[in-house]
C-alpha cells in the first residue's frame, strides 16, 4: 500500500472510487468539480489528503480531510472516507486514521469529527474502536412532490442578493457541512430566497441551484403560519430540482422536523455526529 496525494490523481479516478466505496448507501452524481468533493468544511492546507493505492494503479481508499473551528477552536473534519468493497477489513481505516492524526497532531490539532450513516454498523464499530465518540444524530429529509401552498399567503417570496442573507440564531449548532463558515465557501456561492410582509422581513430559505435548502429560518411571530412552506415552494420553483433535500437537522429538533412532515418530506438518511476525543 502507498500513500498518494489526491491532488496527484486525477479526479475520475477519485470519482470512480468513491462511487464504488458508498455504492452500499448512495447513489451519488458526479461533482460538478474536484473542488466541490473537498469544500464543505476544508481549508486550502488540508484539501489534498494522503490517499492509498493498489500497485496496479487502482485506487481502493480515499479520504478527505478538512479544518473547522468551533468555540473550542480548531478541529480535524473529516469530509469523507470510502474503502471500495474489495478492500474491507484489511485495517486500512485504522493506517489511515493514525496517518490523519498525526498530520493534524504536527499542526497542534487533537479533536476529530465526522459523520456516520447510522446504518453502517461495521463502519461505527470501526470509529468506535478508534475512539470516535456519538454525539447526536443528524436527519437527512427529501420533498420530492409539488408543494402546495396558499395563492395569496399575505406575503412574497422573491430571489434577493446573497449578500443580504440575515444570519438569524438557529435552533441548534449546524453540522460541519451546514455551519455558516461552510455555506460561505460553498462554490457556486448558494441562493437566498426571502419571505416579506409589508417590507419585514419574516423568513428565508438559503439553497443551492440543485436544490439543497442549507438553512431554512422563520422570525418567532410568524412561524405556524405557513411561511417555510412558502419559501420551501419559491425554491422548488426556482431550481425546477426534481426533489428538494434538507440535511442534518438535528434529530431533537421536533419543529424542524414537523414542518417538514406536514410537507410531505421523507426521511431518506440518518447519520450519527461522532468526535474524539
Amino acid at each position: 500500500m502507498r500513500l498518494h496525494s489526491l491532488s496527484l490523481i486525477d479526479f475520475p479516478l477519485i470519482h470512480q472510487a468513491f462511487r464504488l466505496a458508498f455504492s452500499d448507501y448512495l447513489h451519488a452524481g458526479q461533482p460538478q468539480t474536484d473542488e466541490r468533493a473537498v469544500a464543505p468544511g476544508a481549508d486550502a492546507q488540508l484539501r489534498a489528503p494522503a490517499a492509498p493505492m493498489q500497485h496496479g494503479g487502482q485506487l481502493f481508499f480515499v479520504h478527505l480531510h478538512g479544518l473547522h473551528c468551533d468555540e473550542a477552536g480548531p478541529i480535524g473534519y473529516c469530509v469523507a472516507t470510502g474503502v471500495t468493497p474489495d478492500a474491507r477489513r484489511q485495517g486500512l481505516l485504522q493506517a489511515m486514521a493514525a496517518a490523519v492524526s498525526r498530520r493534524l497532531a504536527s499542526r497542534g490539532i487533537q479533536r476529530q469529527q465526522l459523520e456516520v450513516i447510522s446504518d453502517n454498523a461495521a463502519a461505527m464499530a470501526a470509529y468506535l474502536k478508534l475512539g470516535f465518540r456519538p454525539r447526536r444524530r443528524l436527519d437527512c429529509y427529501r420533498i420530492e412532490h409539488a408543494l402546495a401552498v396558499d395563492a395569496a399567503p399575505g406575503w412574497r417570496c422573491e430571489a434577493a442578493d446573497r449578500s443580504q442573507w440575515p444570519r438569524w440564531p438557529l435552533h441548534s449548532e449546524p453540522a460541519v457541512p451546514n455551519s455558516r463558515d461552510s455555506l460561505e465557501r460553498a462554490r457556486p456561492p448558494l441562493l437566498l430566497m426571502t419571505a416579506k410582509q409589508n417590507g419585514d422581513l419574516l423568513g428565508y430559505a438559503l439553497y443551492s441551484a440543485a436544490g439543497d435548502v442549507a438553512e431554512l429560518a422563520v422570525a418567532p411571530p410568524h412561524r405556524r403560519r405557513g411561511v417555510a412552506r412558502s419559501l420551501l415552494a419559491a425554491v422548488q420553483r426556482d431550481t425546477a430540482a426534481p426533489a428538494l433535500a434538507i440535511s442534518n437537522l438535528d434529530a431533537d429538533d421536533e419543529a424542524g422536523a414537523g414542518l417538514l412532515r406536514s410537507c410531505g418530506a421523507r426521511l431518506w438518511l440518518s447519520q450519527w455526529e461522532m468526535r474524539r476525543p
